[in-house]
């Protein structure tokens, strides 16, 4: 046996770790934990781009199909948006026109209306009016004179006025001397009365005879009418 040299060193237990050290030590800490992070990031951006691109195809077939039947519509939109607006504005030119008929119309009732309510004031007025029916005989007097004389309107009484269902009668009773054509004209006059014809020249209060009597004077020596002389009583009819 030859002895141990005692210059060349002997592999002691230690030797190893050390080694291992030495190792764990040259790669920095964080290294793993990066690497770890960026694979994740990658995956993460892959799996966004896949969400994506199918998002982009199924928006791309909803479009497809949504707008396929949508396009013909949008590109003749246009000439439908110019026929509305002409039918628009034709409604409006008939509208106007049947506006201006409308008025036009209503003009001419309220005209009719307006000679309507006059002529039914003068016929069957709101009052009794005995000065209008004192006026009216004085006028028909007056009238028949300077035409066929003689009428010689002499009195009138009147009674106590009768309301009735609607209306109100007023009796009153006259004496009248007149040449048997004016007394034939008198009764015309009363049987004219009522009457609301726009087409009538004279509208007349309404009035009728309830009882007439009459004393007739003859002729002269030279046959000249002499007239006649009558009592009558008569009823003036108002609302």
């Amino acid at each position: 046996m030859e002895p141990a040299n005692p210059t060349t060193p002997k592999e002691t237990p230690d030797a190893a770790p050390k080694k291992s050290l030495s190792n764990i030590f040259s790669t920095p800490l964080g290294t793993k934990r990066m690497d770890k992070a960026t694979e994740l990031k990658k995956k993460n951006q892959i799996k966004g781009y896949i969400q994506l691109g199918i998002s982009v195809v199924a928006l791309g077939l909803y479009s497809f199909f949504f707008l396929y039947d949508q396009v013909p519509a949008y590109l003749d939109f246009s000439n439908t948006y110019a026929a509305l607006q002409e039918d628009i504005e034709d409604k409006e030119v008939t509208i106007a026109n049947l506006e201006e008929e409308r008025d036009a119309h209503k003009a001419a009732y309220d005209a009719t209306f307006r000679e309507e309510q006059a002529i039914i004031s003068t016929v069957l007025p709101e009052e009794t009016d005995k000065l209008g029916v004192i006026r009216l005989m004085e006028n028909f007097a007056t009238h028949l004179n300077t035409v066929y004389p003689p009428f010689e309107f002499t009195s009138i009484t009147f009674r106590e006025p009768v309301k009735e269902d609607g209306y109100t009668v007023l009796p009153f009773s006259t004496s009248i001397h007149a040449s048997t054509t004016n007394f034939d004209r008198f009764l015309g006059l009363i049987n004219l009365s009522g009457g609301i014809s726009p087409e009538s020249p004279d509208h007349i209060r309404l009035m009728e005879i309830s009882n007439v009597s009459l004393n007739y004077r003859g002729v002269d020596k030279e046959g000249k009418d002499q007239g006649v002389d009558f009592n009558v009583e008569l009823k003036a009819y108002s609302r």
